[in-house]
């Protein structure tokens, strides 16, 4: 078989990145059959064009890779998804229990939907689910203190982690803002990253929600793999492959 030119070449490796996402330069040296060299500089020319973003070692496609949302942004998208996975996950909160609610557009609907339960202990960092809870009389309001993340109404950073720390947490819901089967659960910002997994840490079960628009998508910082998360909260967008490679890694998926 003739080997490709090298237009053609740097399209079939955009086209192979995009499919999987990520790729290595070793797989591309193999699969091309040209030297290293010539690999880097097929990636140099696809990330000066915008379409990869260069890693160690490889490449990551370009509409994978997500930067930091904006927070009122994100309010005001898949409303209706948002209402009906706040509320089917609302369903997994016992009375009695310990509850992380992590900050999140998605875990604010949980939020308003709980206001009615009793004997409830729910720990937090984002200021938005405190104000929606602050008059709960049957919930027990603990917030972690830390940095304020403007950006996001968040708190965050070692006094937060300090915090989570010395608590022994139930159920911990999280919110996504990019979540890939073989990457896993990823974010854009390092700090929030860091809160994120001592609060992964201190919690028995992981319970993730997310519209199906944050499924496909890699942020920079690692935060947990998919094996880690117990059950997903999702709409009915989610594809069924994704939901089907999902449950093979052990993960419950529930649909709002």
């Amino acid at each position: 078989m003739q080997k490709p030119f090298a237009v053609e070449r740097k399209d079939q490796i955009l086209g192979l990145i995009q499919q999987k996402g990520r790729v290595t330069v070793d797989e591309l040296i193999k699969g091309f059959k040209v030297s290293g060299a010539t690999i880097r500089r097929d990636l140099e020319f696809l990330e000066r064009q915008g379409l990869i973003t260069r890693a160690h070692g490889g490449a990551i496609s370009k509409s994978r890779v997500s930067l930091e949302p904006n927070y009122f942004e994100e309010k005001q998208k898949f409303l209706e998804e948002k209402r009906r996975i706040g509320k089917k996950a609302s369903k997994l909160v016992e009375e009695g229990e310990v509850i992380f609610l992590e900050t999140s557009t998605t875990i604010l609907e949980i939020a308003k939907n709980i206001k009615n339960k009793t004997n409830l202990t729910v720990v937090t960092n984002s200021l938005d689910i405190a104000q929606e809870l602050h008059q709960a009389e049957g919930i027990d309001l603990i917030m972690t203190g830390g940095n304020l993340r403007k950006r996001i109404h968040a708190l965050m950073g070692p006094l937060a982690e300090v915090t989570l720390s010395q608590m022994r947490i139930d159920k911990a819901f999280m919110g996504v803002s990019a979540l890939d089967i073989d990457y896993g659960m990823t974010t854009a910002n390092v700090e929030e990253a860091q809160t994120r997994k001592k609060i992964i840490e201190a919690s028995n079960k992981i319970i993730a929600v997310t519209d199906h628009s944050k499924f496909g998508k890699q942020n920079f910082i690692f935060v947990i793999p998919i094996e880690k998360i117990d059950i997903i909260v999702t709409d009915k967008g989610i594809s069924p492959q994704i939901k089907k490679e999902m449950e093979r890694k052990g993960v419950e998926v529930i649909v709002a």
